[in-house]
């Protein structure tokens, strides 16, 4: 299960239907990845709020999934994917980069990506599970 930003910022946020997600994941030993841009968005955030309990609360949320860097092979799945959208767009999807970075995870790994938010993934034409 490749985590999006918004599961990892419902979960700082002791949000309950993230929290039962994550029982039910780990209940059921299922490996939780997260991308290196789901980290940027999250401790961008954090710093951006200038706050010491929310760089602690990210710390902690982050500090026990294992990590997916970005490499040359993501970059170029995460660029298919987003230029595949924009086409079928014709134009602009309205989709961020750091979402086709996270899309490419999930493609690559071949796992569905654990959002609240589920259109942009599904634009970029990989797996979507939501806790809501």
């Amino acid at each position: 299960m490749i985590l999006d930003t918004s599961y990892v910022l419902d979960l700082v946020a002791k949000d309950e239907d993230a929290f039962r997600k994550g029982v039910e994941l780990q209940e059921a030993n299922v490996t939780r990845w997260v991308p290196t841009p789901v980290l940027f968005e999250c401790y961008y955030g954090a710093e951006y709020l200038d706050d010491d309990d929310e760089r602690r609360l990210v710390r902690n949320a982050l500090g026990s999934y294992p990590t997916v860097d970005v490499t040359d092979d993501l970059a170029r799945t995460a660029g298919r994917l987003l230029a595949r959208a924009d086409r079928d767009a014709s134009g602009d999807s309205g989709v961020e980069v750091n979402d086709a970075y996270v899309a490419a995870v999930a493609e690559v790994l071949d796992e569905p990506v654990l959002t609240s938010d589920p259109e942009d993934f599904e634009t970029l034409g990989v797996a979507v599970e939501t806790y809501r």
